[in-house]
Formats: structure tokens, sequence, C-alpha cells
């Protein structure tokens, strides 16, 4: 699980589309090599991907609106040389993701964010934490909830993260509600004690225009939460926010 450095950050010169990977190393995911990136590097989203610094870093396609991205280093075993690349895959083993050819050892080191135009979302790093510094980007809107039902929710985050997030509900008329986002499990009781296993809770007894909190939920391993919500009467409408998410996988690959 050894890594150092490796800081990841927006470009000055163009913070919508490349990103800065600073000297550092890690262990490669299989654990049989160190993968040491001598020079800082300038990786860009926008175009395939090509050795070397102020070059492409996309491992296949375009690049996705309001999308996560894995940024990978890796290396090649024959002659030793190191790179940074970004891929939909966000696991550590990039079970789906396209290595450039010869490219046979990785470490998962970061993660990118896009928004509704496809430009990078401004961030900053401090070890595996990635705070987003941009508005937040909204990963859910449910204005035609199922009341006290459990609703699945996937996140353009890294799987088995502690996602960031802010958890919101609107309704001018309601007398009562209650919203619960939690850690997608299975058979999940609808209508149950929901607010023992919740990790986010709002209740509100009495009319209200808007009302929310913070907080961190853990995300399995496809990138999902689950919410439930009570609501008396009235239309609501629920949100979720994305403000940041602590990486485990990027140490503890």
């Amino acid at each position: 699980g050894a890594i150092g450095g490796l800081k990841t950050s927006n470009d000055g010169t163009d913070a919508a589309h490349d990103i800065n990977i600073a000297v550092g190393f890690a262990r490669d995911y299989a654990d049989a090599a160190e993968l040491v990136l001598a020079s800082a590097l300038i990786k860009q989203i926008d175009a395939t991907w090509a050795v070397g610094t102020n070059a492409g870093g996309l491992d296949t396609g375009t690049v996705g609106a309001s999308t996560g991205y894995g940024v990978y280093l890796i290396r090649r075993s024959d002659t030793g040389v190191v790179d940074v690349m970004f891929s939909l895959d966000m696991t550590s083993s990039l079970a789906t993701g396209t290595k450039p050819t010869n490219y046979d050892e990785w470490r998962l080191i970061g993660w990118v964010l896009t928004d509704a135009s496809s430009n990078l979302l401004s961030f900053i790093q401090t070890g595996d934490f990635f705070q987003i510094m941009a508005n937040p980007p909204r990963w859910l809107t449910d204005s035609t909830i199922t009341n006290v039902t459990f609703e699945t929710v996937t996140l353009p985050t890294p799987p088995l993260c502690l996602a960031e997030i802010t958890a919101s509900i609107l309704n001018s008329t309601t007398t009562e509600f209650q919203y619960w986002l939690s850690v997608k499990t299975k058979g999940s009781a609808a209508g149950g004690n929901s607010q023992l296993e919740a990790w986010i809770h709002i209740d509100t007894h009495g009319a209200f225009d808007a009302i929310g909190c913070k907080g961190t939920i853990f995300v399995n391993s496809d990138s999902q939460i689950e919410y439930e919500t009570r609501e008396s009467s009235g239309s609501s409408t629920v949100y979720v926010e994305g403000t940041g998410c602590n990486m485990l996988t990027r140490s503890n690959p």
C-alpha cells in the first residue's frame, strides 16, 4: 500500500482540461514493483492518451459530462517508463480500463470530476481527500419521490470511498418530513426504523420551505448509496450534492 507524493491539481494554464501530477512513488496494484514518477507531468483529459507531459491522458473515448474519472500511475515493465492516464474505471484493480500497449503495471492515485460542460471541476487534494472547490455538483434531484421506499442513487465517485455530500429537501406545504441517506444494503426494510442505520437523517415537524445538512456516507462497490423519504403532505423535492470524497482505495488498494 505504500504511496508518497503524486499529488494532483488543476493546471494553471488550462484548469478545465489539464491536471498536474507531482513527483512521487507508489507500489503497484499487484505489489510487484515500485512505480516512480521522477518528473512532474501535465496530462490532458480531453485528448487521447499519449506518452509524456503536456499530452493526452484519456484511455479511450471522449470526456463525458458530470462524470468521475480515476487517475492512474502506469508503468511499462519492459522499459521502466512511467506515465499517468485517466479512465472511467475508478477501481484500484483497473478491471475495465484500457491501458496503453505494454503498460502492464498501475496504481490508482486520484479522482477527478467533470461538470455539465465536460470541464474539470476545480479541486484540492490532500492525501486521500479530494475537496471540490467549485459549486457543489448535484448528484440527485428527485421531485417524484416514492413515499417510505428505499431508492438507490449511483454517485460519480470511486467505489468504496467516503462521499462528502449535502442532503436537502424543498417543500413549502408539508407538516412533517423525514429523509434518510444510508449505506446501500441488501433487503432494506421500507418504512422501518430507518434512522437506526442512517448516516444522514433529516426530520422536521411543522411547515418549512427548505432544510439541509452535510455529512459523510460510505459508498459501496458499485458507487451507490440509498435514500428513503417520508412525507405527510405536499410535493417534496430531495437533493444530494457532492462536496468531496475520501478516496480510501488510494492508500488501501
